[in-house]
């Protein structure tokens, strides 16, 4: 059941996922602070998902469940994971251009997403809760050796 849902968040991540409506239009639309993203734990998104919905946020866990997909232009790559602490977890999706280098996330590797929050949405005509539309995703800490020594506060570990 689980990989048949993530297969149909990946088929639907090339075209529109809310009728006819491009993704995240939270980005499309004007706010007053475009550049704010909430720092939250996986936890705080399941205890008050109304709160966070549509909303830019910044999130750690371990990724579990990892799906990539190549499309058809071969320049990018469709991803869907779970994004896991000890008893909570998220779905995650997004796009990644290959052009910008390779892509940073493996099974069992604690990751940094950043992106929009959805409480609930549909995609294929399914019902999705709790999931976020990556926008970015980098290792944590950073496998870059002049980063990897200071590790941010941003969240507990």
């Amino acid at each position: 059941m689980c990989i048949l849902l993530l297969g149909l968040i990946t088929s639907c991540l090339s075209g529109p996922l809310n009728d006819g409506y491009p993704p995240s239009p939270a980005f499309l639309q004007p706010t007053e602070n475009k550049r704010f993203v909430e720092i939250v734990t996986i936890q705080n998104l399941l205890q008050a998902p109304g709160q966070y919905h549509q909303k830019r946020i910044r999130v750690r866990g371990t990724v579990t469940r990892l799906e990539l997909h190549l499309d058809d232009s071969k320049h990018f790559i469709n991803f869907v994971f779970s994004l896991k602490t000890k008893t909570d977890r998220v779905l995650v999706f997004g796009r990644h251009d290959r052009t910008q280098g390779d892509i940073q996330m493996t099974t069992g590797r604690t990751v940094e997403v950043e992106g929009i929050f959805w409480k609930e949405r549909e995609a294929n005509g399914h019902k999705l809760l709790n999931n976020v539309e990556a926008r970015r995703v980098r290792f944590y800490p950073s496998l870059t050796p002049d980063q990897a020594g200071g590790r941010s506060a941003l969240l507990p570990s």
